[in-house]
């Protein structure tokens, strides 16, 4: 079994507060997070009993989010990027991509020997790279990530300063919707033996011969970390709904699945954040 575990989920926002506002109408306790070190973005937290959590990411200025996605519709990124780090491109990559549910991490605990252990069964994830931010207290959070070379799989973190400072303990009573914990995460890719072949080198296992949680008008295959799944879905030749989603990006992750006191295995709460449907928390047996 992978020592990985599920750490976070990024949702990109166009503004902060405003998408502050809304997470707490769904009935999430929203805590404010800080802003990155090199002072581009700026987050707000959704922590979990669990001690996994969403979060909300913004630029500082609407103004570099307008730039960003412009670049990116002018085939322009790499110009922007091309002093970047790998961690920082890909977080301006999910920027360029548009609000939603856009990335995910995995927390490691031994970052150097994941990434030996992952590039030896043929991935290709960079060495350590630092990051941080400053909490609006002050405190200053040190983490270090590596990621791999296609968006289609996630990114890995390590923390450097107690994981504590970086993710708030919250008890399973926090949130007024319920929501205890994350269950799964469904993610859309385009051909789904390609990402099959790359989740295999990152997690060193084969997926479910037979996924719990298949959704209608796709081929899918299923992954554990822990208790939780990972979900992967290729849209059928006649999905064109779920086909256009994967226009601009080579995979997207289109929906969430939480634990809440009223869970049950064939009814779930789960969260979608289609860029024109926005934020819905819902019980439901599918997505869409």
């Amino acid at each position: 079994m992978s020592s990985l575990n599920l750490d976070h989920i990024i949702i990109v926002v166009s503004d902060l507060s405003a998408a502050t506002r809304q997470f707490t109408q769904l009935g999430f306790l929203v805590i404010p997070g800080g802003v990155h070190s090199g002072g581009l973005t700026h987050n707000a937290l959704i922590p979990f009993a669990d001690g996994t959590y969403l979060e909300l990411l913004a630029t500082n200025r609407f103004a570099s989010f307008r730039l960003i996605t412009i670049l990116k519709k002018l085939h322009l990124l790499n110009i922007y990027t091309a002093n970047q780090t790998a961690i920082n491109r890909r977080i301006i990559e999910n920027i360029a991509s548009g609000v939603g549910l856009n990335d995910y991490a995995l927390l490691s605990n031994n970052l150097d020997q994941e990434i030996e252990l992952i590039n030896h069964r043929g991935q290709n994830f960079t060495d350590p790279i630092s990051g941080g931010r400053i909490r609006p207290d002050g405190q200053e959070i040190i983490w270090r990530t590596s990621v791999p070379q296609t968006i289609d799989i996630p990114f890995l973190i390590e923390d450097i300063t107690p994981h504590e400072l970086r993710v708030p303990k919250v008890d399973e009573n926090a949130h007024a919707n319920g929501v205890s914990g994350t269950r799964g995460l469904s993610i859309l890719v385009p051909n789904l033996v390609d990402s099959i072949a790359r989740y295999r080198e990152l997690l060193g296992e084969e997926p479910k011969t037979q996924p719990s949680h298949p959704q209608p008008g796709t081929q899918s295959t299923e992954y554990m970390l822990g208790r939780r799944f990972i979900s992967l879905l290729s849209p059928l030749p006649e999905n064109s709904a779920l086909r256009h989603l994967l226009r601009h990006r080579p995979s997207r992750l289109i929906g969430l699945l939480f634990n809440n006191k009223e869970s049950s295995e064939d009814d779930f709460l789960s969260l979608t954040y289609f860029p024109d449907k926005g934020a819905t928390l819902s019980h439901s047996h599918t997505y869409w």
